[in-house]
């Protein structure tokens, strides 16, 4: 009788240790309403950051890291949400929750200035990349000198000179007693 029963409590150890895991759907494409793409230069350079508003499929998906791809002048960007498996939702299953999202479009391997095609999700916007600005310097034109208000003194104690002695602050002079004849 023990031993039927040592068995069957291993064999129930060893049927809860080998349950399926719970694991996450595959993420599906995100319902997009608008994409709005922004071009600024840094450093002289192009850079594109498309901004993405659009509704979830329900209050417990969330957004997942986009794909991007490109074929010519066409660049793709997947959005993408995810529903945990077992994830509870709220009491209010009819309303699709709304998000925006910033996602910086790669631009490296493009063909340089020019027009091109955002699909997101199958939303097409097209958007002009700029020339690259680069200035010319010819070497004639110095700096002006800047001088530093501050001084180092010690190694670790940056002094700034204004003329202005904080309260409380006793001149080193002032604190030592007159000397003895």
């Amino acid at each position: 009788m023990g031993f039927l029963r040592n068995i069957l409590f291993i064999s129930s150890l060893l049927a809860v240790s080998c349950q399926v895991k719970p694991y996450a759907p595959p993420p599906i494409p995100a319902i997009v309403e608008s994409a709005e793409v922004e071009i600024r230069l840094f450093a002289g350079r192009p850079e594109a950051i498309v901004t993405v508003k659009g509704t979830l499929s329900s209050s417990a998906a969330m957004l997942v890291d986009p794909k991007q791809s490109r074929e010519g002048d066409t660049l793709f960007i997947e959005v993408l949400e995810q529903t945990p498996r077992g994830a509870t939702l709220l009491p209010d299953l009819g309303a699709m929750p709304p998000f925006k999202t910033r996602i910086p479009i790669e631009l490296l391997g493009t063909g340089g200035p020019g027009t091109y095609t955002l699909d997101t999700n199958g939303l097409l916007t097209t958007f002009e990349i700029p020339a690259i600005q680069a200035t010319v310097s010819t070497g004639e034109e110095t700096p002006a000198e800047y001088e530093s208000r501050i001084k180092l003194v010690d190694e670790f104690i940056p002094i700034e000179e204004s003329g202005i002695i904080p309260s409380g602050f006793i001149e080193p002079a002032a604190a030592l007693p007159p000397p003895k004849d």
